[in-house]
């Protein structure tokens, strides 16, 4: 068991199990209510390495999503 499971409750868990059965669709709907009701903060200055780690997961996250069209 990893680090994770230490800081969720059972009720986190089963929400993020129930967002991982989401089309992707809904998942980006879900996530972008959560980032809207979700409290602004301030996580400080970003390294260049942090900049450029998650540019590459994101083009990496797009790659994979153009490389498997959701069935309509």
């Amino acid at each position: 068991m990893g680090w994770y499971y230490v800081f969720v409750s059972r009720d986190t868990e089963a929400l993020r199990d129930a967002f991982e059965h989401l089309p992707v669709e809904e998942k980006r709907t879900f996530t972008q209510e959560v980032l809207r009701r979700s409290l602004p903060f301030d996580s400080g200055p970003l390294e260049n390495e942090e900049i450029g780690a998650a540019s590459a997961a994101l083009f990496a996250s797009l790659e994979e999503e153009d490389s498997h069209p959701a069935p309509r």
